[in-house]
């Protein structure tokens, strides 16, 4: 056999002798059965919960299924064989592994009728007293839990309570069920007679148990144990039946199990109906594991506690104090803080942590406010060098500026003088002052701009028109750009004229800046186009953009945000300061500045600011429009 064979013979025999994967756990199947609508009585209610509750978390896959069968109710012969019938039928396709069986109606069915519905089927009884039991044959599949019922307990702690109480009255409905629990009761309750008085008030009508309960004698109080029918056959639920006794009696009722309390009972020594199902879940699953029902012991588990409602001993003005150790009070009335301390507390802390938090950032947003006005101290101070600065640098065009209307005033002084002496007519005369007037107010403009620009001191936002801004700007830059063989374009916006709102030195250092950066460009370029355009635009709602392009050397498109960076300058005694001022400035006033290169050659910056309502401007007067060339 060749080595490739015995391999495949090797693997084949290995799979075959591990074991196959085990089939997905299948549910369970559990049946419950109820004499009585389960839904209708709170202590089913709380087994039934207490049941599913337990099984579900022993088993994970389980399926459960109830049936309310009616027997105590049913007056039909028959009716259970029937109803076996029906049961046969409807689960004829399904195994069930266990079935509980609540009360004693219950049980009594699957003893009849449970091997042929449900053959081999384990059964687990529960809610059924021990007497019910002891007459009665089980088969080896059956086993359970006895409700043990215990009275005495509540009287004595109703003794305990009110320790002056001579009358007792115990009082229970008509229903069959009714009158097992009298039989009970007086059983347990006959070594008291001979300390209170004890009457037994069963049978009667509901009006007739009420009206009596209303006039009760002093020093009484009543035992409550079930009203599932009264003397006229009408049905109740006992709970509600509780409720309305309650309500009318003169004196404090007292109740054996745990789903009367909060129902206008005081308390008692009571039965817990939801310790009751867990046990008889807990013995079920142990059959389900594998336990055999005859193995399991029937037994009998003491599910008593001491359960009182707040409410209704203050309304009986009974003593806590009294209650037997270790009592239940429910429904309590707490404090504010009692209820709700950990709240409280974590909300005081959540305070303590927020007003830390809160203080900290004011305390931060203090020296934030001190840093930004030192920024924009020291932002003004640069500015205002730089704005002597760029005085300095004007000083020739300046000086040409300046120098040409006080010329001109002279000229046009000799001249009136000349027509004075000469006789000449008035209206001669008369325009040659109007010359020498507009001259010396031109001279004037200059020399305002030029003081302004020297001012050191923070002005107020006013209204700026722009147009103006712009003129201003040039009308300084006049001459330096004629000596430099420079032709300014000014592009004005079809619409009104816009308006900011700032400080007018600052945005016409900004503009001059960038109009004497267009001007060195251009000087720095063999570029026969010696242009700079100004143009403003509407791009934005509420905004207004300046455009100032040049034909100058232009920057590269890497470059075109580091040039705002300070101590960023192409200049070989530059600063490297103006376009970082700038957008400095330009922030401040809620704007922006950006450039970027032009398709031919040279370099747009763009100067964004937003629109005020329109407003007369408080910039000053400016002189004719600028002209297209020079």
């Amino acid at each position: 056999m060749s080595l490739l064979a015995r391999a495949i013979l090797v693997g084949v025999l290995t799979a075959a002798a591990l074991p196959s994967e085990p089939a997905a756990q299948a549910p369970k199947h559990i049946l419950i059965l109820y004499d009585e609508n389960k839904d209708d009585l709170p202590g089913l209610a709380r087994t039934d919960r207490s049941l599913r509750e337990t099984f579900q978390a022993g088993l994970g896959k389980v399926e459960i299924y109830s049936e309310s069968m009616g027997l105590s109710r049913s007056g039909l012969p028959g009716y259970d064989s029937l109803l076996a019938a029906y049961y046969r039928s409807k689960y004829a396709g399904l195994r069930f592994d266990l079935i509980v069986a609540v009360m004693e109606p219950s049980l009594d069915f699957l003893l009849r009728h449970g091997e042929k519905v449900f053959p081999g089927v384990p059964i687990v009884f529960a809610s059924i007293d021990a007497s019910s039991i002891e007459g009665k044959t089980l088969p080896r599949n059956v086993t359970g839990v006895l409700l043990k019922r215990m009275y005495a307990p509540t009287l004595e702690g109703a003794l305990r309570l009110q320790p002056d109480t001579r009358n007792v009255f115990v009082v229970g409905g008509a229903a069959p069920f009714d009158q097992f629990l009298q039989s009970l009761v007086r059983r347990d309750l006959q070594p008291f007679e001979e300390r209170v008085h004890v009457e037994y008030l069963f049978g009667l009508t509901m009006d007739e148990l009420l009206a009596r309960l209303t006039r009760l004698p002093d020093h009484s109080v009543i035992l409550y144990l079930s009203v599932l029918q009264d003397g006229s056959a009408r049905r109740f639920v006992p709970g509600d039946a509780l409720s309305l006794i309650a309500t009318s009696a003169n004196a404090p009722v007292y109740v054996f199990l745990d789903q009367y309390v909060g129902m206008g009972a005081v308390g008692g020594n009571v039965y817990s109906f939801r310790t009751h199902g867990a046990d008889v879940a807990t013995l079920g699953l142990q059959i389900i594991r594998g336990a055999a029902p005859a193995s399991l012991p029937i037994r009998e588990l003491d599910a008593q506690e001491n359960v009182f409602d707040a409410r209704e001993l203050k309304r009986w003005h009974l003593d806590e104090a009294r209650l037997p150790s270790g009592s239940v009070v429910r429904f309590q009335n707490s404090s504010v803080w009692a209820l709700y301390r950990w709240y409280i507390l974590g909300a005081l802390a959540l305070l303590v942590t927020q007003g830390a938090l809160i203080g900290g950032l004011l305390l931060a947003r203090a020296r934030q406010q001190r840093a930004e006005a030192e920024a924009r101290l020291q932002r003004d101070d640069l500015a205002h060098v730089l704005r002597v600065t760029a005085v300095g640098e004007l000083t020739t065009s300046l000086a040409h500026e300046i120098s040409q209307p006080v010329a001109a005033v002279l000229l046009n002084a000799q001249a009136a003088r000349r027509l004075l002496e000469k006789g000449r007519p008035v209206e001669e005369i008369a325009e040659a002052l109007a010359d020498i007037t507009a001259d010396a107010q031109h001279a004037s403009l200059v020399i305002d701009r030029l003081r302004a620009l020297f001012r050191r001191e923070r002005v107020d936002p006013v209204t700026v028109d722009v147009q103006a801004l712009i003129e201003d700007a040039v009308r300084l830059l006049r001459a330096a750009m004629v000596l430099g063989r420079i032709e300014i374009r000014f592009v004005a916006d079809a619409q009104p004229p816009p308006v900011v709102s700032g400080d007018p030195v600052q945005l016409e250092q900004v503009l001059l800046n960038v109009l004497m950066n267009a001007s060195e460009a251009i000087g720095a370029s063999s570029n026969g186009t010696r242009t700079i355009t100004i143009r403003t635009l509407r791009d934005r709602p509420r905004h207004v953009t300046i455009d100032v392009s040049d034909t100058g050397v232009g920057v590269n498109e890497a470059d075109l945000e580091h040039i705002f960076a300070h101590f960023v300058s192409s200049k070989p005694k530059g600063l490297g300061m103006g376009l970082a001022i700038s957008r400095s400035i330009i922030k401040a006033h809620g704007g922006r500045i950006w450039a970027s290169a032009n398709t031919g050659g040279g370099l747009t910056v763009h100067i964004e600011l937003p629109c005020s309502p329109r407003a007369a401007p408080e910039t000053p007067p400016s002189a004719p429009a600028i002209d297209d060339s020079h």
